[in-house]
């Protein structure tokens, strides 16, 4: 008897075994979770989840002007009577009103700039090219720092403005009520916050 050639032929024919229908579609299904998850990761790099688009490349603002408030108040015109105000052109925006907080900052130091003391309050408001204010913060208090904590608030939209409103470019200006203090050699510079999917802020503005 040939042991040595029949543990050969069982050992070829052993081979020549297929897998089973039942681990061939473990396999398949494991390959494909592995290349959805692939694939998932991949197209998450790509695209900007919460948090992750830099708000200077979505919004930008400049051409800084310098002024006195003429009449009415920041729920009308943006600004006070008498008040010392920056107004700037939004020049680049895809993003919602909701979707950026203002500050004032010191140049030197970085620090967020306190609102001058004085017998009115410091406020940001976006104005259209009517000259209307469709959003406004509330008031800022004398000696507080000049910066939004907080987006809009829901009772300060005018004309059916809203946070999910575009904030387009061309149609809306911001105003930066300053009290009784102008922004002539204060050394104050204007950044925007990101907020929601947006981070970061924006290159400064320097105020005049």
């Amino acid at each position: 008897m040939n042991v040595w050639g029949h543990n050969e032929r069982s050992w070829r024919k052993a081979r020549k075994r297929a897998v089973s229908p039942i681990i061939a579609t473990i396999l398949l299904v494991a390959i494909t979770v592995v290349l959805a998850a692939v694939l998932y990761v991949l197209i998450s790099g790509l695209t900007h989840g919460p948090g992750s688009t830099p708000i200077g490349s979505a919004f930008a603002a400049g051409n800084v002007r310098s002024g006195t408030c003429a009449s009415g108040t920041v729920a009308t015109t943006g600004c006070k009577s008498g008040d010392f105000v920056e107004t700037l052109t939004i020049e680049q925006s895809t993003v919602t009103f909701g979707s950026v907080l203002f500050e004032v900052i010191s140049q030197s130091t970085g620090n967020a700039y306190a609102c001058p003391t004085g017998t009115s309050n410091c406020a940001f408001s976006i104005v259209n090219t009517g000259g209307t204010a469709v959003a406004w913060t509330a008031n800022i208090a004398g000696g507080a720092a000049l910066v939004m904590t907080a987006g809009f608030p829901t009772a300060n939209y005018g004309g059916g403005t809203s946070s999910g409103s575009s904030l387009s470019a061309g149609l809306y200006t911001i105003t930066i009520d300053l009290n009784t203090g102008g922004a002539t050699g204060q050394g104050i510079a204007f950044v925007v916050i990101g907020q929601g999917s947006y981070s970061g802020t924006t290159a400064a503005v320097s105020l005049l």
